[in-house]
């Protein structure tokens, strides 16, 4: 899943970065091809300036200090650059502001984390794709492309929440920009050509998304002010949620400079008419990529006044911050190609050479830092890729779980209707491997990530003392009775619930069934 989910990103984002040049009809197929593979790597592996750290004293956990602070003098930098760059952590890059999370595609990669964000990959760059199409043809106003985009939005909505509203954002600004504002004058007897587009979209969308959302319950419990005012505090008016007046974070702009510096330099080039020639200013790939841009610096700008409750006390805007600054950086990574490719390849008249040059000076420095990133992040994870380890996704798991992958196997190869009880474990542990790898229903998975979904501990904290009562009680009608409240079919007993579960009675499992599988220190009990 994870590689074709990195062969996804890699390349539609080299389609969107050739298609974007092919538009200038003076590109050809060499520019284009060189625009595709920087817009790939931008997207799919570059990161962001903090790398910069690694050419300082650095610094350790949390602990951030401005880099200014943290210089060599010159003689030291010689000696000690290398020492720098082997204590750089690659993943301070994306937990860089405290208490936020700023992730992007290289590093959710590296971690291997299939999480929504990661999944919705695939369509979140079909979307752009379509978008782009749309907003530089004559298409806009095909009723086909409305419900298409709008089953995609529902798509997005489904796999990543917020994506949803992005997205939607993102087609009624682009609506608004290209066939509202040529013809702002007859606003007021145009104002439906802007609404019922709009509402078009959101129907297919809400649609699409009903029989999910008909079952679906969400974690967030409404928007919350960041730093409300003190007569406002511990209170709520409609979705808007007032907390403490402690709750209170804001962005340095120097620490927001390093994560986006390089995107908004890039994107700003789009506005400076020198840069271009006159048909070029305003042409529809323009002015889409403005609106790419624009939108970006709203939903950066956003996590500094509201955010989405959930569950974090200290990290409240950090899921806010981390949604909404992914899909920025994919929509600047795209704009950045474009820029590049356009400064390197067409600023060829005389009296554009100095800003060039310029140009090209600036870039470099700032194009290093994002591009370094995978080489930290690579040698981190993957041991420098030095050894190959083959593409089979379960290796690891019979190499280091033998007993375990033949348990799960034997599992695969049964009816898929049923419940099994494993031990529940925390998080980024190898605990619920079984239920993950068979995709079998158990109690509960890892306690946090159920509690952040779920919105609440209550759900998930009686469920793990039932997992528990039945790995560690001696009364087997208690058991039973769990058992049958959750329809489990088959136990598990393997190295996890031997470590979790000190006072792990065994031997009452053969009086609620039968050993269905065993395979060396794992057993499978299948329930009568």
């Amino acid at each position: 899943m994870l590689a074709t989910l990195f062969a996804l990103t890699a390349t539609m984002s080299f389609s969107i970065g050739v298609q974007i040049i092919r538009l200038k009809k003076v590109a050809s197929w060499f520019i284009a091809i060189v625009s595709g593979v920087l817009t790939s790597f931008l997207v799919t592996l570059a990161g962001n300036m903090q790398t910069l750290y690694a050419f300082t004293k650095g610094y350790t956990g949390e602990d951030v200090k401005p880099f200014w602070t943290l210089l060599w003098s010159f003689s030291e930098f010689l000696s000690r650059v290398g020492e720098g760059m082997q204590m750089y952590w690659y993943a301070n890059a994306t937990r860089f502001i405290p208490f936020t999370i700023h992730e992007f595609p290289s590093y959710s990669f590296v971690v291997s984390d299939v999480h929504g964000h990661v999944l919705s990959l695939p369509f979140v760059l079909l979307a752009i794709a379509l978008l782009l199409y749309m907003f530089t043809s004559e298409v806009i106003k095909r009723i086909s492309h409305m419900v298409f985009y709008g089953f995609l939005l529902g798509v997005l909505l489904m796999t990543n929440a917020l994506d949803g509203p992005i997205y939607g954002l993102l087609f009624a600004v682009g609506w608004f920009v290209f066939m509202i504002l040529p013809n702002r004058k007859k606003w007021k007897t145009q104002w439906w050509n802007f609404i019922y587009p709009i509402g078009y979209v959101a129907l297919v969308a809400l649609a699409t998304a009903l029989p999910f959302l008909f079952y679906f319950n969400s974690f967030a419990t409404g928007i919350g002010v960041n730093c409300p005012p003190a007569f406002l505090a511990d209170s709520k008016i409609g979705p808007f949620i007032f907390e403490e007046v402690e709750k209170c974070q804001r962005s340095p702009l120097w620490m927001m400079w390093l994560l986006w510096g390089f995107f908004w330099f890039s994107g700003a080039w789009l506005f400076v008419k020198k840069l271009w020639k006159k048909d070029d200013q305003n042409s529809p790939i323009q002015r889409t990529l403005k609106v790419f841009y624009i939108v970006g610096i709203a939903l950066i700008i956003f996590p500094e006044f509201l955010y989405v409750k959930d569950i974090y006390p200290a990290h409240f805007r950090s899921n806010t911050m981390f949604k909404l600054g992914y899909q920025a950086f994919i929509w600047w990574s795209v704009i950045s190609g474009f820029v590049i490719t356009h400064v390197v390849f067409f600023m060829k008249d005389k009296s554009q050479r100095i800003l060039r040059a310029v140009i090209i000076f600036l870039f470099v420095p700032q194009v290093f830092l994002v591009s370094i990133f995978p080489i930290f992040s690579i040698r981190s994870y993957f041991g420098e890729l030095k050894k190959y380890e083959g593409i089979y996704g379960l290796g690891w798991l019979e190499k280091e779980l033998p007993d375990s992958s033949a348990a799960i196997e034997w599992l695969n190869s049964q009816s898929k209707d049923a419940v099994i009880v494993e031990a529940a474990g925390d998080s980024y542990t190898d605990y619920n491997h079984i239920s993950s790898f068979t995709g079998l229903p158990t109690i509960t998975g890892w306690a946090v990530h159920q509690w952040l979904w779920r919105g609440s501990y209550d759900i998930v904290s009686p469920r793990q003392e039932d997992v528990r009562m039945i790995y560690e009680s001696t009364d087997v009608q208690d058991v039973r009775l769990i058992l049958e409240k959750y329809h489990v079919r088959y136990i598990i007993v393997g190295k996890q619930e031997r470590e979790k579960y000190a006072n792990l009675q065994e031997e009452k499992f053969l009086q609620l069934g039968r050993v269905a599988f065993q395979s060396g220190t794992t057993t499978v009990y299948e329930v009568k």
